[in-house]
């Protein structure tokens, strides 16, 4: 009988690992082809951010940013190999050929000579990134502002001519089919569509702003990456992050923010009237020393109707709009009721249009 219960052990490798089941090894058995994010351990740094996309195509996508020491992360591709067992993978050529134990909804690294099986150190652990799916892009990419966070070509380097420069980062918005780039020198704008997990974006129109050479620039740039359909994915979670591979290879990656309309609900577009010249405020707020003076305007479809009020000073700030002395503007201003949290103003105000502008002398 002890020979018998013996011959019907399963059989085992010199590691005393069991010899893996193909019907459930976790190539078979698990959905593992996404994105993977989270901090790996680094022996003279806080930690590497690391995010490893591995497609049903044996291809992968390594970005990798150590913390307090880059700038901006590294980008590596290639392709991956099932290792013997089909429960773990190897990146092939690169990064020292980096093993990843394949889990559940998560990735382990393996450290030289591991068995991969589970539990692993958490600490060695990335968790996959549920990102939006195809039928609901369109609102993820809609209730966020995405603002470019790495902007990197086909070999990893930085694409320089989109590096933020005078505080003017790169911003998308997507609103009703229609996508926003600011940044540049000039606002670019076209439609855009969702297919099959690419983002097409028609041919974009601009404003004809003329500006130094390097925003000129960024408009060209962003303008020829987007020229054909890109590869995109999105995630809101905690972060909101939206990845663009172009058809050139290069990658840019945005951090999302919730659009107030998303926080606040639809705002009242008013028209406002801001003077040339700001006046003191009467209880500045800590930092300022000078307000806007504003008086409200009313249009219907044929153009201004009545009269203005007076002049009021106005300590809100609005977002988008910088003043700049000697110069009078119309505004088409975004007023959100975001009720008295926290004691300050119930509205948070964000420009929609400058409507129009005068130089006025002193």
């Amino acid at each position: 009988m002890a020979l018998i219960l013996t011959g019907c052990l399963p059989r085992h490798e010199g590691s005393g690992a069991a010899e893996a089941d193909p019907a459930h090894s976790s190539r078979d058995a698990l959905d593992w082809a996404g994105a993977y994010e989270g901090v790996l351990p680094c022996p003279d740094c806080p930690g590497i951010r690391t995010r490893l996309t591995l497609r049903q195509d044996g291809t992968y996508e390594l970005s990798r940013l150590y913390i307090e020491r880059d700038r901006e992360p590294g980008l590596a591709r290639g392709r991956f190999a099932w290792l013997p067992g089909d429960n773990a993978i190897v990146l092939e050529a690169q990064h020292g050929e980096l093993r990843f134990a394949v889990g559940e909804g998560r990735l382990a690294l393996l450290d030289p000579g591991a068995v991969p099986r589970w539990p692993q150190p958490p600490r060695h652990e990335l968790k996959r990134v549920a990102a939006a799916s195809v039928e609901g892009l369109p609102q993820t990419l809609e209730s966020h502002r995405w603002t470019l966070s790495t902007a990197l070509d086909a070999q990893g380097r930085r694409i320089e001519a989109l590096v933020p420069g005078g505080g003017r980062p790169v911003v998308l918005s997507f609103a009703e089919g229609r996508i926003s780039i600011e940044g540049g020198c000039n606002r670019l704008f076209g439609g855009y569509r969702i297919d099959g997990g690419r983002l097409e974006v028609g041919r974009l129109g601009s404003t004809m702003m003329a500006c130094e050479p390097a925003l000129m620039k960024v408009d060209s740039t962003l303008t020829e990456l987007l020229a054909k359909p890109v590869r995109i994915d999105a995630a809101a979670e905690a972060e909101p992050t939206l990845r663009l591979v172009t058809a050139s290879d290069a990658m840019l990656a945005f951090t999302g923010q919730l659009t107030h309309e998303a926080r606040f609900g639809a705002p009242t577009r008013i028209f406002l009237e801001v003077a040339a010249q700001t006046v003191p405020c009467p209880n500045p707020a800590a930092g300022a020393s000078a307000c806007l003076q504003v008086r409200e305007r009313r249009y219907d479809d044929k153009g201004f109707v009545g009269t203005p009020g007076p002049w009021q000073t106005f300590a809100e700030p609005i977002e988008g709009y910088r003043h700049k002395p000697g110069v009078r503007n119309v505004l088409r201003v975004k007023r959100f009721d975001r009720g008295a949290a926290g004691g300050g103003s119930p509205f948070q105000y964000v420009l929609d249009l400058v409507v129009e502008s005068e130089q006025v002398p002193r």
